[in-house]
């Protein structure tokens, strides 16, 4: 009887003390947080003459872009970047990869450990959209790199569609980088609709060739689409929508989602103040496929997005504080005439 309550009792015990220590295997990982960002940075071009690029004309010492000029210029974008740390950042209107390497340079962004994507762009002006990344992503796969070309018949064809391919702890991400055409060459908006389009036709082949492995694609657009988010080459075209709901449950898969409608709650705020309609806009734009609005590998965060617009970045009338020569030949060395966007992804633990 006695051996029979002790061996209960240790039983008993034994239950006890396995139950009060958790099973490491079973514990849930956190997500990891990460930042993404994109910034139209108004011209970055070198102080040196690139014969193969009369684009960069305008932008070398016999027009006042001194090499002093340029290092301004790249301190002041430094700052901004340094204060955000995305993980992940967009471009456009750099010159060439060497600005980048420039600018990634500075003592408060080399600790951070970038590294450049970039493919030179047929555009006349000689700009380029760019992609930096840091860890924990990375290139995935024999060809994560490409520029889809973005052409009009009898026109000069403008900036591509950036596509990078990354990953983090084996989950892939696919980063659209964007610049459509000004509204200036593009008055009628006809371009701009062929650049949505287009950018409709990478999402596709993405979304379906994740599909074949059992995915839902997890794809970031980001850029300066010249555009806004009600504007037909984004609405139709292009398919990004306003309602998070509408893109994850209307019978019609394709919806993407666009949270840059949440930068227009409040009046007079956009990324930047288009002066010949002396109005804001908000042509700075982030959208999402429905892959990333579920609980499985990268996720936005709802109500994540922003534009950073610091003090030291605005005029007095609280525009953004541009980098260039007026028409006195008057310097402005601010920052740029873009407000950039910036907002949060979650990486689900497998």
């Amino acid at each position: 009887m006695t051996s029979a309550r002790t061996a209960t009792a240790l039983l008993m015990t034994l239950l006890s003390t396995c139950g009060s220590r958790p099973a490491p295997s079973l514990a849930p990982r956190p997500d990891t947080a990460l930042t993404f960002a994109f910034w139209n940075v108004e011209n970055l071009f070198d102080a040196e003459d690139d014969p193969a690029n009369p684009g960069d004309d305008e932008y070398l010492p016999a027009t006042g872009w001194t090499a002093d000029r340029y290092a301004r210029k790249r301190d002041h974008l430094a700052e901004v970047v340094a204060t955000l740390a995305p993980h992940v950042i967009g471009f456009a209107e750099v010159e060439n990869r060497r600005v980048l390497d420039d600018l990634f340079a500075d003592a408060r962004l080399a600790p951070l450990g970038f590294s450049v994507a970039h493919v030179e762009s047929p555009d006349k002006r000689g700009i380029d959209v760019a992609l930096a990344y840091r860890a924990p992503l990375a290139l995935r796969g024999d060809d994560p790199v490409r520029l889809h070309p973005i052409d009009k018949p009898g026109e000069q064809p403008t900036r591509g569609v950036l596509e990078v391919r990354l990953e983090a702890d084996g989950q892939p991400l696919f980063v659209l980088v964007n610049h459509w055409p000004s509204r200036g060459g593009d008055r009628d908006g006809a371009f701009r609709r062929i650049a949505g389009a287009r950018v409709r036709e990478v999402v596709d082949a993405i979304v379906a060739q994740e599909a074949t492995a059992g995915r839902e694609a997890d794809v970031l657009i980001v850029g300066d689409l010249n555009d806004d988010p009600w504007d037909a080459s984004v609405v139709e075209a292009l398919g990004a929508v306003r309602s998070r709901n509408a893109t994850l449950n209307r019978t019609n898969v394709r919806s993407l989602f666009n949270p840059t409608w949440s930068l227009l709650a409040e009046p007079d705020v956009g990324t930047l103040y288009y002066n010949p309609e002396w109005t804001w806009n908000v042509f700075d734009q982030a959208i999402v496929t429905r892959g990333m609005l579920d609980d499985r590998g990268f996720a936005y965060v709802d109500g994540s997005l922003a534009r950073h617009a610091s003090d030291a970045m605005r005029d007095r009338y609280g525009r953004p504080r541009w980098f260039r020569a007026g028409r006195n030949g008057e310097w402005t060395e601010g920052y740029s005439d873009h407000f950039p966007i910036h907002g949060r992804l979650a990486l689900r633990a497998p």
